[in-house]
């Protein structure tokens, strides 16, 4: 029934023209994206609990996914996930643009939880799940260094969700960007949702300098008075797949 209502909606208001909002499912997006290359080597950072890792899994069975996430809430969880599947390896730090620490503000709702402060937008959104419940400090690392250490093997998939720190987190893999990387699929804020966080803009400029092309974007959120929010984008690299 819900693969027919989704039928019904795209030769009812799309017909067949391509339109910014995308109906599709990114990740069976991704999949038929890469369906010609061997994936061994997926980043899930902001992994939560692991949801989307276990995806990635199922739709790319060669992968070895490495994620990360440095909010202890979930550490048991991703503990489990990787005793369930020899394929996944949690790290509980976060990725950035340089090697140290950073202080991790652990909110009242913990996907919102950041390395940067919430902003006036989020606020506004969420006045309750933004609220600041304790800071933690946290070890980062360069995604380049990380793997440099780990006997560099190639990603080819970047997953990335973590509030407003995808840029530092993308600057920090430039290495693997330009040697492996073949697809990204990041989320992305129109508006400042985090103080300092990088906006879209910042990040589209950035890997577009890479050779990286936007293919499409998904889910976007808006706030009460219809002003665009954020968003998740895939971007694929121009000359590796051929856009």
């Amino acid at each position: 029934m819900a693969k027919l209502f989704d039928t019904l909606i795209r030769n009812t208001f799309f017909s067949k023209k391509k339109n910014l909002l995308s109906l599709d499912e990114p990740y069976k997006v991704l999949e038929n994206l890469l369906k010609k290359h061997k994936i061994t080597g997926i980043i899930d950072a902001g992994a939560s609990h692991g949801r989307i890792s276990r995806r990635l899994l199922k739709f790319f069975p060669e992968a070895t996914i490495y994620a990360f996430e440095p909010n202890p809430l979930y550490e048991n969880t991703l503990n489990q996930l990787a005793e369930d599947n020899s394929r996944f390896f949690p790290n509980f730090i976060a990725l950035s643009d340089h090697k140290g620490y950073s202080d991790l503000r652990i909110t009242e709702s913990p996907g919102i939880t950041s390395l940067y402060k919430p902003g006036k937008f989020l606020k506004e959104l969420d006045s309750h799940g933004s609220a600041l419940r304790s800071t933690k400090k946290v070890e980062v690392v360069t995604l380049d260094e990380w793997l440099r250490e780990k006997g560099e093997p190639a990603i080819q998939l970047i997953k990335l969700d973590i509030q407003g720190s995808e840029l530092k987190a993308l600057q920090g893999s430039e290495g693997e960007l330009r040697s492996s990387v073949l697809a990204i699929y990041t989320e992305i804020l129109f508006n400042p949702l985090y103080d300092g966080g990088a906006l879209y803009s910042e990040i589209d400029l950035y890997l577009r300098e890479l050779e990286f092309v936007l293919y499409d974007i998904f889910k976007p959120k808006y706030n009460s008075n219809g002003l665009l929010m954020w968003g998740n984008a895939i971007y694929i690299h121009s000359k590796r797949l051929h856009a």
